[in-house]
């Protein structure tokens, strides 16, 4: 036990006193129980003079017997209050045993909180040094993905340029090949087309000869036709003017005389007139005279023949 105050002066400290404190009142306790006696005994021997009964003797036994009741009392009481005092400081002894207990408990309690806070932060430490380890090693791996990647995209984006651009020269010669094949294609249908219009064009030709051809043969048949019936028609003109000339008697010569008809339709005679007709005026009067008396004149069997002015060559036969 004097280890254990040694080892805690404040508990020492404490104990004496409290020691001193219960002796000072135990002697002031004491002190007290001295005066009271006094007190009764004054009071006593007052009343053995007022009653003149009690001797002293008596008295001093009486005394004496108080005194030792009282001596008897005073020591059963510091016996009592030296139990007590043993009691208490029984129980302070337990107390700060139990005090020192507990301390002990809150030391090993503390000692022991404070060392699985110790371990407790040391593992937090050392988990917190792996989640660092680790998200550093998360961090360089995400790192080196994302160069990763980036040298991937980096490769995918030139790939798809080179591809692009490979896709554009080669659109671009395609374009070219396929202007270059329109551009032939196109040659080659204009040289069609050209060879077709020119066969076309050969044909029509042709055929426009051939029409031609045929429209001058036709033409120059119906020229030949009209020709005929043209002469025909004059003939007649002239047969008809021939018969109906009528020789005068100073007629002189009968040159070749021109004759100049207007006539309407009918072969009305309109007028007559000479061109050149070198004979007599006797004879260019006979020759409008029978000019005169054919009215009307013979009509065309065609009649595109048909002339408002005719020009005759008069020569009477003979």
């Amino acid at each position: 036990m004097l280890g254990t105050l040694k080892r805690h002066p404040k508990a020492l400290l404490l104990s004496v006193v409290l020691h001193l404190l219960i002796i000072g009142l135990a002697l002031l306790e004491f002190s007290g129980q001295d005066a009271r006696p006094v007190v009764t005994k004054q009071g006593m021997v007052d009343q053995t003079i007022k009653a003149e009964v009690i001797d002293q003797k008596q008295l001093d036994k009486r005394e004496q017997e108080i005194k030792k009741k009282q001596a008897n009392k005073k020591k059963k009481e510091l016996d009592k209050k030296l139990k007590e005092k043993e009691a208490k400081k029984r129980a302070v002894d337990l107390k700060k045993k139990k005090a020192l207990d507990k301390k002990k408990k809150a030391d090993a309690a503390k000692k022991k909180k404070a060392a699985a806070l110790k371990k407790k932060k040391a593992t937090e430490a050392k988990a917190k040094e792996k989640a660092a380890k680790k998200k550093k090693a998360d961090t360089k791996r995400k790192a080196d993905a994302a160069k990763k990647k980036k040298a991937e995209d980096k490769r995918k984006a030139d790939t798809a340029k080179k591809k692009k651009e490979q896709a554009r020269i080669k659109a671009e010669k395609e374009a070219v090949i396929k202007k270059a094949e329109e551009a032939k294609r196109k040659q080659r249908e204009a040289k069609k087309k050209a060879e077709k219009e020119a066969r076309l064009k050969a044909v029509a030709a042709q055929r426009r000869k051939e029409a031609e051809l045929k429209a001058q043969i036709a033409a120059e048949e119906r020229q030949r036709d009209l020709d005929s019936k043209r002469n025909k028609y004059y003939s007649l003109i002239q047969q008809k003017i021939t018969r109906n000339w009528r020789q005068p008697a100073n007629a002189g010569s009968k040159p070749l005389c021109e004759v100049k008809v207007v006539q309407g339709p009918g072969g009305i005679i309109l007028d007559v007139t000479f061109g050149k007709c070198p004979g007599t005026r006797e004879y260019r009067l006979s020759v409008e005279a029978a000019v005169l008396k054919s009215d009307p004149l013979p009509e065309p069997e065609d009649k595109e023949l048909f002339e408002r002015n005719i020009i005759l060559k008069f020569k009477p036969k003979g």
